[in-house]
């Protein structure tokens, strides 16, 4: 296993004061089969009020308001993270990630794609990864051509995206060949920002996969999140009173200490 720490920071800057402000952070990794977390801490400023909770998927989330006039709200997670070599999460299925959802549609612009996972011959993980390595070949990661609110269609239509690409279209063709997907939020060694996956039902258990680098998910991966697509996995969401222009920054560090 290996030793990794990390640190998830965001700070939202404000033109003005704002008020009445209630949020949820989907920004803390727990633990499972494939991980456990140690040494954790989260900040958040300002807030007069939180709960630590968790949403229908199992992800960790922290709740809370506050309702003082502030320019700033930020948050920051640390801690420290021993993830196992073995790339499995054990888990029954939700019926859920069978079924297409707002982002993971299958279209038309797919069928190519989807024409030749039909023709291979392999378990379903294998088809998977077969498919992960099609996309790989077919499409170009290019920052700020699709954003936050850009389909699987639609990307893979451009064949030009992101990590948050990527995962949608895998995620589209895999529960098109009946293979349950779902999408993943986390932070891996190397990245500066969160980073987005996939992982696939098989045999009881959740196999990760990482369709941006065309590889299996290993242990430099600490997971935050999971759910149908982005939309269930959004990092900070929240809602305030009040008119004015805002800027966020992200830093995200992981670090290995050390190997067992």
């Amino acid at each position: 296993m290996r030793k990794l720490k990390f640190t998830y920071r965001m700070i939202l800057k404000l033109g003005d004061n704002v008020t009445n402000h209630s949020f949820a952070l989907r920004c803390i990794p727990k633990s499972d089969s494939y991980q456990k977390v140690y040494s954790l801490e989260c900040n958040v400023y300002p807030y007069e009020c939180i709960n630590k909770t968790t949403d229908g998927f199992g992800n960790i989330v922290y709740v809370g308001h506050c309702n003082a006039p502030h320019k700033i709200f930020q948050y920051e997670t640390t801690g420290i993270v021993w993830v196992e070599r073995n790339n499995t999460v054990k888990e029954e299925l939700n019926p859920i990630y069978k079924y297409p959802s707002k982002y993971t549609k299958f279209h038309e612009s797919m069928e190519d794609l989807y024409s030749k996972a039909l023709l291979f011959e392999g378990t379903d993980l294998q088809r998977a990864i077969f498919l992960m390595n099609l996309l790989y070949e077919r499409f170009t990661y290019t920052p700020k051509v699709t954003n936050i609110n850009t389909t699987a269609g639609e990307a893979m239509e451009l064949k030009k995206g992101v990590c948050q690409d990527y995962s949608h279209i895998l995620i589209a063709l895999c529960r098109k060949c009946k293979i349950p997907a779902r999408y993943v939020v986390g932070m891996i060694i190397g990245e500066g920002l969160t980073h987005a996956w996939v992982e696939i039902y098989y045999k009881g258990s959740w196999y990760g996969l990482d369709p941006t680098h065309n590889r299996e998910v290993n242990n430099y991966f600490i997971k935050i999140s999971h759910g149908r697509d982005y939309e269930d996995c959004i990092v900070d969401k929240g809602i305030f009173t009040g008119f004015t222009t805002q800027s966020q920054e992200i830093y995200v560090n992981v670090e290995e200490l050390g190997k067992n």
